[in-house]
């Protein structure tokens, strides 16, 4: 992130002394083949970073492939929050033939490459750029050396870790507790192995490299360090989730993984189906009993669960499902960025309620996934929280998160029936919420259906559809539905926009979702150009609170969008729900995520040239 003023870092080189200036940061880059633990590497630092006190953004660039293929992580470091993993590393750790080609030519010069010695050649890594500083480590040759026996080649990764850990004077004694945790389970054999490498490469580094003034010093209160996915899965846990099912689909599958390992303890039934129309139907049966449930899915994955969706806003059944675009259309590229699939979301066979929220960070994601259930129950609806690759995937620092904020609200549900006369599960009412009994209770027998039906879930689709009074009855009860999308704008559930930043800016940048912290990032930057900007960002897409949102966006004076897609997805929403036209846009669609320097390049070619819609 941009600081108030710039410092100067001397780094000395093996005699050589190069000035670099930088930020108040640093950025790592760490490549390689997937399998070459590139992303276990990346736990080591990101870990030993948290547990001192600093701040970390680090984004994972892979591919769809176990083994093989070309992996990245870039990490950025510092004492205050990161909102970017930055564009130029200043030290790269570089494990095979392939990464020098990649990755060299995007280093910051004077930056510092340690490599892999057994897979990448000298003179081939150093003949692409000069103004670099190199150091290859022999691994194979270091632990002969040391006397080390059954070493396996993959544990380069351990003995860069070290190198990085040493080159950036972060606390090696908190990476060897976490190298204890992590492998003390494994046996004393396996874990004195693997501190015995971290130490070589620390030891290493410490001879070969010497720094002056490269030193990361957080405030020593250690911090949490989760996914996206793990918070999703966190927030649904605090927010008293009991039933998760899902099929597993990349990026949505971390949320699968994280609530299989507090299951137990948290008292979680957790269901693996055959697809994903299983999944979402098992979520709206279990809604229909009473159960907090919900699932997760990728884009290609919730087009399955459509019908299935349909299927509880008819019923009026709270579910839940964690929806995580990629690139598409169709499989596209699974494993890269893209925002596209608002209007998938909304999408439905006829006109049903729903809610769509998309969180902008992972501490964010914790609060809306608990908010999503009590949403889902209040207006018994589904709720779609809407996720992206990077948010899903990529790994952050959060100082706390503070469980007292999270209130379960289960709206119009009661385990008994104690009104009078006959019960009507979806009474017409005012609200267009009806109360909602566990099935099962007595007096309070309805049939819950895929049909249309009356107040008392009678079927009227079949021998009775067309009559008058079934088509009176079709009229009020679709409109009852509706009406749960006023009501909740009413009420003030669904929320408008935030503002953040100087009312007179002359450029407002208007985002969703994740690329809420990009944007901040390059608000930081131009900020120390001189260049003021503002900031509006929605969290809640569908509904959007029509006055409310307008009484903020008619206060800017030049609205440029900011969106990880090629259509302009939420400025179609905002023309939709509030008839304000946004024509002016940043886009991203390569599948890579934005990066603060990205913004403001895009930003300053924009000039005053004003952009159509794509999409009008």
């Amino acid at each position: 992130m941009t600081m108030p003023h710039q410092i100067r870092m001397s780094i000395y080189l093996k005699g050589l002394q190069i000035n670099m200036a930088t930020k108040n940061n640093v950025i790592v880059r760490i490549a390689g083949a997937a399998g070459d633990g590139i992303a276990s590497t990346g736990e080591f630092l990101g870990k030993t970073c948290s547990r001192m006190g600093l701040h970390v953004l680090a984004y994972n660039s892979f591919q769809s492939a176990i083994r093989g293929g070309h992996v990245w992580l870039q990490m950025a470091i510092g004492p205050d929050k990161q909102y970017c993993h930055g564009e130029q590393p200043e030290i790269a750790l570089l494990f095979n033939k392939t990464s020098p080609a990649v990755h060299v030519p995007d280093m910051k010069s004077g930056g510092i490459v340690f490599y892999n010695a057994g897979t990448i050649k000298k003179e081939e890594i150093e003949g692409i750029r000069s103004d670099l500083n190199y150091y290859g480590l022999d691994f194979k040759a270091m632990t002969d050396e040391a006397g080390l026996t059954g070493v396996s080649p993959i544990m380069i990764n351990v003995m860069l870790a070290g190198a990085l850990v040493q080159a950036i004077g972060l606390d090696a004694e908190v990476t060897r507790e976490f190298i204890r945790h992590k492998f003390g389970k494994k046996g004393e054999q396996v874990l004195d192995l693997n501190l015995a490498i971290f130490n070589l490469g620390a030891e290493w580094t410490a001879k070969n490299v010497t720094k002056k003034s490269m030193q990361m010093k957080g405030d020593g209160k250690a911090k949490l360090f989760m996914t996206g996915n793990e918070a999703f899965g966190l927030g649904l846990a605090a927010g008293g989730l009991k039933l998760y099912s899902a099929y597993p689909m990349s990026p949505a599958t971390g949320i699968l993984h994280y609530l299989a390992t507090i299951a137990q303890s948290e008292k979680i039934v957790i269901k693996q189906v055959e697809d994903e129309l299983a999944a979402m139907n098992m979520v709206v049966g279990a809604g229909n009993a009473g159960v907090r449930a919900a699932t997760a899915t990728a884009s290609g994955g919730y087009c399955l669960m459509v019908e299935a969706v349909g299927l509880a806003s008819m019923m009026e059944v709270p579910a839940v499902c964690v929806v995580v675009s990629r690139g598409g259309p169709s499989t596209g590229v699974p494993t890269k960025q893209e925002q596209s699939d608002i209007d998938l979301c909304m999408a439905g066979n006829g006109d049903s309620p729903r809610f769509v929220v998309a969180p902008k960070d992972p501490e964010d994601a914790f609060y809306q996934a608990a908010r999503a259930l009590n949403i889902a129950e209040k207006y018994q609806m589904p709720v779609l929280v809407l996720s992206d690759f990077f948010l899903s995937e990529h790994f952050a620092t959060i100082d706390d998160l503070d469980f007292s904020k999270v209130e379960i609200d289960r709206g119009k549900f009661s385990t008994e029936w104690t009104g009078e006369g006959r019960y009507k599960r979806y009474e017409y009412t005012d609200d267009g919420i009806s109360h909602r009994v566990r099935p099962g209770a007595a007096k309070a027998m309805y049939v819950p259906c895929s049909d249309e039906h009356n107040e008392f879930g009678h079927v009227m689709s079949d021998v009775e559809a067309g009559l008058p009074h079934a088509r009176e009855a079709r009229i009020k009860m679709h409109a009852k539905r509706m009406q749960k999308m006023k009501t909740m704008v009413t009420n003030g559930d669904a929320l408008p926009p935030s503002f953040e930043g100087d009312a007179d800016a002359e450029t407002t940048f208007m985002t969703w979702g994740s690329t809420y912290n990009f944007a901040k990032e390059a608000i930081n930057l131009l900020a120390s150009e001189g260049i003021k900007v503002n900031h509006v960002h929605f969290t809640d897409v569908y509904p959007i609170p029509r006055e409310k949102t307008l009484a903020i966006l008619k206060k800017c004076k030049r609205i440029i969008s900011v969106e990880a897609n090629m259509c302009n997805s939420l400025c179609t929403q905002v023309l939709a729900q509030t008839a304000f036209e946004v024509t002016e846009h940043i886009n991203r669609w390569d599948g890579e995520p934005f990066t603060g320097e990205y913004i403001v390049n895009e930003f300053k070619k924009l000039g005053s040239k004003k952009k159509e819609l794509v999409n009008a």
